[in-house]
């Protein structure tokens, strides 16, 4: 892959467990903390500060755990992300970061290709994302300078116009339909579901009982999902979505893959989607 590490790959993954295809690291404490838990690879979702590309460049040669960093994402101005990185609305802005964060070191281009999961109206996304011809353009200018595109995408619409867009992964995915999942799996394109982040956000103090009651349903909905997207194989990858370091991390990663579990996937084949899955959307396996 183009945003693959200098490090020899047989010798990153000896003795390697599991990745984590979408946390945030605040500092080398949190890539500490993920060695800890058996994460040999971790990759760096965004953020607007610009902490993980130092790290990932002070981190460059150590043995574990590799560090694929997206640097800051890209979101659309007045939308949702501004917790994750730089607003852009023209050509010419996109144009320019991209190559900003080229140059500053960045694996992969996050883009905020939508809101996120709404508890104030249940049942719909908040505002934000990018039009399919915006995707489009962010794609194309990323390939150019040999970059990959991580898509944040919630609602059918926004993951069906990023996985048309090529995107490399989509990341989170609720309320993706059917007709959307066959998509992935047909373009090969990467689901990283995060089922434990909306889990975790409804366990957050003054979250109504109703909209616990609102995320159980949509859980069980997305783990409805990702049970036919491992059928119709669509490659998958865990990911937390937690922010390192975390005293809780470690059971939420375990958590993230008894949800892979509860969605109908056999265990050794979580054990797969959790270090070789996760590997192969890093770019640290060589392809097969």
């Amino acid at each position: 892959m183009a945003f693959q590490k200098e490090m020899r790959i047989q010798e990153r993954l000896t003795g390697a467990k599991f990745v984590d295809a979408h946390v945030h690291v605040k500092n080398e404490d949190g890539l500490r903390q993920a060695a800890s838990t058996g994460i040999v690879a971790v990759r760096h979702a965004g953020s607007a500060e610009q902490g993980a590309l130092k790290l990932s460049e002070l981190h460059r040669g150590r043995r574990s755990p590799l560090l694929v960093t997206s640097g800051w994402a890209l979101y659309k101005r007045g939308g949702y992300g501004s917790r994750f990185g730089v607003a852009v609305e023209t050509k010419k802005e996109i144009k320019s970061e991209i190559v900003k964060l080229k140059y500053a070191g960045a694996d992969i281009i996050k883009v905020m290709a939508s809101g996120v999961v709404s508890f104030t109206n249940p049942g719909t996304i908040t505002a934000g994302g990018f039009t399919r011809e915006e995707l489009r353009l962010i794609v194309d200018e990323a390939e150019q300078h040999g970059l990959g595109v991580m898509a944040h995408a919630n609602g059918d619409e926004a993951v069906a116009s990023a996985v048309e867009a090529r995107v490399r992964s989509i990341e989170h995915g609720f309320f993706s339909g059917r007709r959307t999942i066959d998509g992935l799996a047909k373009k090969g394109v990467f689901w990283v579901p995060t089922t434990g982040a909306l889990s975790r956000a409804a366990e957050a103090a003054g979250v109504s009982s109703d909209i616990r009651v609102f995320v159980d349903e949509v859980v069980n909905s997305h783990l409805t999902m990702v049970h036919y997207a491992y059928q119709a194989g669509v490659p998958l990858a865990v990911g937390t979505d937690c922010v390192l370091p975390d005293p809780r991390y470690h059971d939420a990663y375990a958590a993230e893959l008894a949800f892979f579990e509860r969605a109908g996937i056999p265990r050794d084949e979580t054990m797969r989607i959790a270090s070789r899955g996760g590997a192969e959307l890093l770019g640290i396996y060589p392809e097969q």
